[in-house]
């Protein structure tokens, strides 16, 4: 049966809360990633396994990608835990759903006639992806606002040396917000239209066929996993670097 849905779907009701199957799988991702870290924690010296070797190459590599953006090996280990928090977590709920036996194949009734399926990628939710959005541009002004210190943080956007210094002001304010929206539609607009590609040809061609296209969606979501570290990374630089005007 082929369920596409702009919307998540509830599929469970814990204590009187309503869950839906994106936030379900958020639970599930979230889970993945504490119990792989807590092992690559007590693990990490002179560990032989491959997948924890991979981990430990790929937050190396994410160190260097901090490096080269803010030429500031402080800064970078202070803004690493977020930036690998963001790519591992959006990596990892693209690929878990679509794991054989995921994707819109196990379902659950939420009514006589209809059915939700079990397991959805968070990513493919746009609520979701405007809650990553705004503590990533949370992130950005706390970085700023430790940086800059309190009066040097709000110079950015209260500058009243001069027209021009207070009508730029304006647009950083609009700039920061608009930022909520670039970053969500951007990831919830690249993984739902892949997930949706995907299950349209699950459906029409069930076998072979749809493998190129599941690994060109695991492709993609690494790619806005990404773009999404890197752009919260270059904002956070970009934000630390602001200076009072005539200072």
């Amino acid at each position: 049966m082929l369920n596409i849905s702009l919307q998540s779907e509830y599929v469970a009701n814990i204590v009187g809360l309503n869950i839906t199957n994106t936030f379900l799988t958020s639970i599930l991702v979230t889970i993945i990633l504490l119990v792989a870290s807590v092992i690559f924690y007590f693990h990490k010296k002179g560990h032989k396994n491959i997948i924890l070797k991979g981990i430990e190459i790929l937050i190396y590599e994410l160190l260097q990608l901090c490096d080269k953006i803010t030429n500031n090996r402080k800064l970078s280990k202070k803004i690493l835990p977020l930036i690998a928090t963001f790519f591992l977590f959006i990596v990892t709920a693209n690929i878990i759903a679509l794991i054989p036996g995921f994707l819109d194949a196990i379902f659950v009734k939420k009514s006589a006639t209809e059915m939700a399926s079990l397991v959805r990628s968070p990513n493919s939710d746009l609520t979701t992806t405007i809650a990553l959005s705004i503590f990533s541009v949370l992130a950005i002004q706390f970085f700023s606002l430790q940086a800059l210190g309190l009066k040097g943080f709000l110079a950015r956007f209260f500058n009243f040396h001069g027209i021009m210094n207070f009508i730029l002001g304006i647009f950083e304010i609009i700039s920061e917000s608009v930022k909520i929206l670039s970053f969500s539609f951007r990831l919830f607009g690249n993984l739902f239209a892949g997930e949706v590609l995907l299950l349209v040809v699950s459906y029409l061609v069930p076998y072979i066929l749809p493998l190129p296209f599941m690994f060109l969606e695991i492709f993609v979501g690494i790619i806005q996993a990404f773009i999404f570290a890197a752009l919260t990374l270059t904002f956070i630089k970009t934000s630390t670097l602001h200076h009072l005007a005539n200072e």
